[in-house]
């Protein structure tokens, strides 16, 4: 199948439209009339990940995080980005992003970890204005849990490692709201929507003063790994779509190798 066939049912099923207008989905780099038999799915586009998808036979490498956010003045091998690049040209594989349109999918990255926590009467955070189901998930779990017992839920169901819990430890926690990736600036919306604990990834250290200073309590995640858990499920869609063979790329050392399990 064209690489421009793949994208155009790619983009059926989570339009480029539904993105942020910051963000850069879709087609980074590549040739429209390349034919492609299989598909290589990772977090992000690295040398490493385009070679593992060049050695699985994969002209078509899909990321979560896109290659190029802002213009490019060179391509040169001292930059990461660059290095990416001119491997992904060395062994002939295209780049290609499904970030912010896959998080404010109905299917996409935050409705996938409310799933996988089995909350109940799931809705947006923040609804969109372009036609996406919206930003984040709140819900309320089967039943209440204290902190510690959260911690072993996100260890076991999301194959969290790195994050901390923050605030009061001693109480249940029943409504969830979440957002994947990195959503402090959304705790407000958390809180105003009667959230128990906002679950997100690179909250700073002021917004965490503030949250908890609101009565907020907060679990702060590594980014990739909270985003890592939608992947699964981004690879049957991208099958469904295509008809395609995927192959979900493994990072290939975990950048964790212990549970940090609770602080206050």
């Amino acid at each position: 199948m064209k690489l421009s066939d793949v994208t155009a049912l790619i983009e059926k099923r989570m339009p480029k439209s539904w993105a942020e207008e910051w963000d850069n989905p879709g087609l980074a780099f590549g040739r429209f009339d390349s034919e492609i038999s299989r598909i290589a799915l990772a977090l992000d586009a690295t040398p490493e990940s385009v070679s593992d998808a060049a050695a699985l036979g994969c002209r078509l490498l899909v990321a979560h995080h896109p290659i190029i956010f802002r213009p490019l003045r060179s391509i040169v091998d001292d930059t990461l980005t660059g290095r990416t690049l001119l491997c992904a040209a060395e062994k002939g594989v295209a780049i290609y992003a499904a970030h912010t349109n896959w998080d404010l999918s109905p299917e996409g990255v935050n409705c996938v970890l409310a799933s996988l926590l089995a909350l109940e009467g799931v809705e947006p955070l923040v609804c969109s204005q372009n036609g996406a189901w919206g930003m984040g998930a709140v819900g309320e779990l089967p039943e209440p849990l204290l902190p510690t017992s959260l911690e072993q839920l996100l260890h076991v169901r999301w194959r969290l490692y790195n994050f901390t819990f923050y605030g009061d430890s001693s109480n249940r926690v029943k409504k969830i709201a979440l957002g994947g990736g990195a959503c402090q600036e959304f705790w407000r919306d958390a809180l105003a929507c009667g959230a128990d604990c906002f679950i997100t990834a690179d909250v700073s250290y002021h917004v965490r003063q503030e949250a908890l200073a609101a009565g907020l309590r907060l679990v702060s995640a590594d980014h990739g790994e909270m985003e890592r858990a939608s992947l699964p499920a981004l690879k049957k869609i991208l099958e469904e779509e295509t008809t395609i063979p995927v192959f979900l790329l493994e990072e290939r050392k975990s950048p964790f190798e212990h549970w940090s399990g609770n602080q206050d």
